[in-house]
């Protein structure tokens, strides 16, 4: 079905060029063979047998208290302030003196667009204009409060099926990755990440009606929430067989409890209703949002065959600063693009089969939608990535390794940021 949907693609928008053909049809066999490995473990899932529960010995049983979780949250919103220095420094060895210290923060204040900001995030974070009586400053707040709270919620998912080392790892890698720099900015993905992570913990704990609260609160911050459902209704539908198999139905009051969980399924789509009714108030177009959010800029694998031949047509542009453009702008959209669908090949037998499962659906969004110059950002803030990433990395030396190359990615796109090269 791939073969023939690219095929079909191929036909209605030929890319200009062959080396297009080549990366795009290399990118669709990868996600194609992530797909395969994945069938096998959710076909074990829904029989109640998860692969990933079967590695005896990497699962933590030690309890965690506050203490420990409230540490990590300073230790992250500490390190998200050092980064306001840190972008005065850069930019004024750049630059040389341009303005003063909070002006020069005004890069990151760029992120948030009310007319195309769904409206959760902007709501939540202007509670914080009663410290700042400033509503720019109450979202710089509410971004990094959000984002310290989403980073304490996956290291304590990650503890659910492995280690303190892993979670640990989970955290750091995440830290590093280069785009979660932009969560620096005025933007709703530390507080998607907060809800989409809690939406994950409670399908892991089998809370549905939990789970299907934070689906909504995630569809009311961002395009990305209503993918949520996926995993959400494969992880209820996965319970549900494993019930009937136990013969669990007989229980008293068990029909009235499923009821009630498949009515609370119904807040994702109503989650979605809602952000329509907002943007059809506020704009005049239901659909407003959404269309802000996935663009019009092709349709279907067109639009990644657009960006890629954009690529390859910046390789062929020469002076200036077209090289710095094309790491900073491209490169890094297809790095993360790869790193992707590795993570898709290995996920299948590593983490829960609903998670890789919102993986494998996260991944093509951004071809079908035409929004490849999102797909690091997309990809940043899909907790399962990072969490299969921190799983497979088990030697301390690679671990080492892998800090100081993540740790070189994120200072190299710090500075591309500043520079003006990352689009």
């Amino acid at each position: 079905m791939l073969a023939f949907l690219y095929g079909l693609s191929l036909v209605e928008a030929t890319p200009v060029y062959r080396e297009t053909v080549a990366v795009t049809a290399a990118l669709l066999a990868l996600y194609g063979a992530g797909l395969v490995r994945l069938v096998p473990a959710a076909s074990s899932a829904i029989l109640g047998e998860e692969p990933h529960l079967k590695r005896e010995g990497e699962r933590t049983f030690r309890r965690y208290g506050t203490r420990e979780l409230f540490k990590l949250f300073l230790i992250v919103l500490l390190v998200r302030l050092l980064e306001f220095p840190l972008t005065y420094i850069v930019h004024y060895a750049m630059f040389g003196y341009t303005g003063t210290f909070f002006e020069i923060q005004r890069l990151w204040l760029d992120f948030y667009h009310p007319e195309t900001a769904f409206p959760l995030y902007g709501y939540l974070s202007d509670v914080f204009w009663i410290f700042t009586v400033n509503f720019n400053h109450a979202r710089f707040i509410g971004s990094y409060f959000f984002t310290s709270l989403a980073v304490v919620a996956l290291y304590y998912l990650v503890q659910l099926d492995f280690d303190r080392k892993v979670a640990r790892r989970a955290v750091r890698y995440f830290l590093l990755l280069p785009f979660s720099l932009t969560l620096m900015g005025t933007v709703p993905d530390g507080l998607f990440l907060l809800v989409a992570i809690l939406t994950l913990l409670f399908i892991r704990k089998k809370w549905f009606p939990a789970a299907s609260g934070f689906a909504m609160l995630a569809v009311l911050t961002h395009a990305l929430g209503v993918l949520l459902f996926v995993p959400l209704l494969f992880g209820y539908l996965s319970f549900l067989i494993g019930n009937v198999r136990a013969n669990r139905g007989t229980e008293k009051g068990y029909i009235f409890k499923q009821i009630l969980t498949v009515l609370s399924l119904l807040l994702v789509p109503l989650g979605a209703g809602l952000v329509m009714l907002y943007g059809n108030l506020r704009f005049g177009d239901a659909l407003s949002l959404h269309r802000s959010a996935f663009g019009t800029d092709g349709a279907g694998l067109s639009g990644l065959f657009r960006f890629t031949d954009a690529a390859f047509l910046e390789t062929r542009t020469v002076g200036g600063n077209a090289l710095a453009v094309l790491f900073g702008a491209y490169v890094s959209q297809f790095a993360y693009l790869l790193f992707a669908l590795v993570m898709l090949l290995l996920a299948a037998d590593t983490v829960p089969s609903s998670f890789a499962l919102l993986m494998a659906v996260t991944i093509p969004i951004t071809s079908v939608t035409g929004r490849m110059q999102d797909t690091a950002g997309f990809i940043t803030i899909t907790a399962p990535f990072v969490i299969t990433f921190a799983a497979k990395i088990k030697n301390r030396w690679i671990d080492a390794l892998v800090t100081v190359l993540l740790f070189g990615a994120w200072i190299a796109y710090f500075f591309a940021f500043i520079a003006g090269f990352t689009g």
